[in-house]
């Protein structure tokens, strides 16, 4: 009877197990990140009896947590995946509703601005359209000023994103060490069973490292887990924890980079999750709208300046800049040890990339490579003021002195963009007219005809100086009575800076007369070339006018968003798949619970019915025995 008892006992002992292992589970049935368990049973091994083996009950082996490692992982790597998508689909909605927005964006300003250009030049007398044009031109700047702001604030977001979400894998990781300890521990004093709910907290904190950088995990033979970031640098070894910071970069630039423990700077390396997908929108988004909408700026201001400088005010002047000049940011390496100042200038918005630039001296000469490849970059021109480095449409003057190992970063137009105003305020100042004006002389006999007369050099000292064309035959010209200078139909005959194109045909004796327009306060030879900017190819070596350049601004931002947001759906359905998987393996069922509870209750209560029966037997025994 003895061995009757100890198979109700073990039945006992068992089912009450699994009626604790339910309840647990009932419980926690809302717990984030809890795995159902299951207690494992097994027969015992019974005992040879003359006529067979007896058995000796049940026994339980294991409380098993029911989750797969693979399933683990893949969960893990679809939460960095997310989170990255997620992070740059925010971001990159946002520039774009800046970006496209009727409101926000640049298109109604820069019209209003063209529009402002044309009545000028339909009126260029009038005081009013004189002013209109100056408040035009200071919305546009405005507006430029607005959008750079913008860009800015969200640049200082990242880094204070950056640097928080940073501070959380720190602590993570620390708390994942911890739980490496604790586990280790549980599992020795166990004799290797696992401690279930300290895993299921692990995990679910590594997944929260995962959400928010790109992670990878190996497990110790000890029961402690591994963490390292993608790039390879170790966040978690057994029960040690490293940490993740944000730093300035080595220019001091405002921009926040990441740095392992020990000054380890993986900013290029780190990928996925929340810091992934803050790096790469910054990247891949934020720096190219900045660089473009500050090329833009330059593209307009040159432009606008280099035809303002070829008319005349009404105060008889030639004209100034219009908008001010707009110069690019230098920020030297803070390792630098020489002295040398640089500075860079824009000084053809055509040839401009957009592209950031590093300068370094290796001891003997100045080298320019660009930032985001590292591809060396041709200069020309010796350094000076009057003879700078010439590269892409940049022009670096130098001074002081540079030793070896000197670096700069070049940002040519990511500031371009605050920089934009308007440098008139006098109405009067607009340089509406053309300084020179042409005339055909009343006794030629020729078809010949003024066609069109500009200003190639505003600064020629004989601009405004009188100058008599006279033709000694159908294709040769004197000037002022000297020389003998071929001409043919179609060509320009450009003398003290201006350039003067004919219709027609000339004869032999026919004369032309050029010189300064002195009354010319309703001319508006110069505001029909200024009229002419919205379809003047200023950028991307002429190929682009500002409207299109504004235009490919947009659709890159709408781009961007518009993936981003494809990919960002993709994800979430591919995590929701996992997430799926996981639930029908791991998550607890309260109907298969409340099941298991009765089928296990019933079977608590045989096994008490087992020790009962045999007590019975085992007393009629002892009643036997006495009689």
């Amino acid at each position: 009877m003895s061995d009757l008892l100890s198979i109700g006992v073990s039945g006992l002992l068992a089912y009450r197990k699994a009626l604790d292992t339910a309840g647990h589970n009932i419980a926690n049935v809302n717990t984030p990140g809890y795995s159902r368990q299951r207690v494992e049973l097994g027969s015992r091994i019974g005992s040879p009896q003359g006529d067979g083996y007896i058995g000796a009950g049940v026994s339980s082996s294991t409380v098993r947590r029911l989750a797969d490692a693979l399933i683990t992982t893949r969960l893990q790597g679809d939460a960095s995946a997310y989170s990255r998508a997620e992070t740059f689909a925010g971001l990159a909605s946002r520039v774009d509703g800046w970006l496209s927005d009727a409101d926000s964006g640049l298109g109604k300003p820069l019209q209003g601005f063209y529009d402002a250009l044309s009545g000028l030049s339909s009126n260029p007398a009038s005081t009013a359209a004189r002013q209109s044009l100056i408040s035009a031109g200071q919305s546009l700047a405005t507006r430029y000023n607005d959008m750079q702001a913008q860009f800015d604030g969200l640049e200082g977001e990242i880094n204070q994103r950056l640097s928080q979400t940073a501070d959380e894998v720190t602590r993570y990781a620390q708390q994942v060490a911890d739980l490496n300890e604790r586990i280790v521990l549980a599992k020795g004093q166990s004799g290797g069973q696992p401690p279930n709910d300290l895993l299921d907290q692990r995990d679910s904190l590594i997944k929260e490292i995962a959400s928010r950088i790109g992670i990878t995990t190996t497990e110790q033979d000890d029961g402690g887990i591994n963490v390292f970031t993608g790039s390879g640098q170790a966040l978690v070894l057994g029960r040690q924890a490293n940490s993740l910071t944000v730093g300035d970069d080595p220019y001091g630039s405002g921009r926040k980079e990441l740095f392992f423990s020990g000054g380890q700077n993986i900013t290029a390396q780190t990928s996925g999750g929340v810091i992934g997908g803050l790096l790469d929108f910054r990247r891949e988004v934020l720096d190219p709208a900045k660089s473009d909408l500050g090329r833009m700026a330059a593209g307009l201001a040159e432009a606008m300046n280099e035809q303002h400088a070829q008319g005349m005010d009404a105060k008889g002047q030639m004209g100034g800049d219009f908008f001010a000049d707009i110069a690019g940011s230098v920020y030297p390496a803070r390792a630098n040890t020489g002295s040398a100042t640089v500075s860079v200038g824009l000084s053809d918005a055509g040839a401009l990339t957009g592209d950031d630039y590093a300068l370094s001296f290796n001891g003997s000469a100045w080298q320019l490579t660009r930032a985001r490849d590292g591809s060396s970059v041709p200069l020309t021109g010796s350094g000076t003021a009057a003879d700078p480095l010439r590269a892409e449409g940049l022009s670096i003057s130098l001074g002081g002195t540079p030793a070896a190992g000197d670096r700069y970063l070049l940002k040519p137009t990511a500031n371009g963009a605050a920089q934009l105003r308007v440098a008139i305020t006098d109405a009067s100042r607009l340089a509406a007219a053309s300084p020179v004006r042409a005339s055909a002389g009343l006794s030629n006999t020729g078809s010949a005809t003024v066609g069109s007369i500009g200003v190639t050099d505003p600064s020629n000292a004989g601009l405004l100086s009188g100058v008599s064309i006279q033709f000694t035959g159908p294709n040769t010209y004197s000037i002022n009575g000297s020389g003998s200078y071929s001409w043919n139909a179609g060509d320009s005959i450009e003398v003290n800076g201006w350039s003067l194109k004919l219709s027609g045909s000339p004869a032999a004796g026919d004369s032309f007369s050029v010189g300064a327009n002195t009354a010319g306060s309703n001319d508006n030879g110069n505001a029909r070339a200024l009229a002419k900017l919205s379809t003047l190819g200023v950028l991307d070596g002429g190929r682009s006018t500002l409207s299109d350049s504004q235009a490919a601004l947009v659709g890159r931002a709408g781009a961007s968003a518009q993936q981003a947001s494809l990919q960002l759906d993709a994800q979430a359905s591919v995590r929701a798949q996992t997430e799926a998987e996981q639930a029908s393996l791991s998550g607890v069922n309260l109907d298969e619970e409340a099941a298991d509870l009765v089928r296990f209750q019933q079977a608590y209560q045989a096994a008490a019915r087992v020790i009962a029966v045999a007590n019975e037997v085992f007393q009629s025994l002892l009643d036997a025995a006495r009689n």
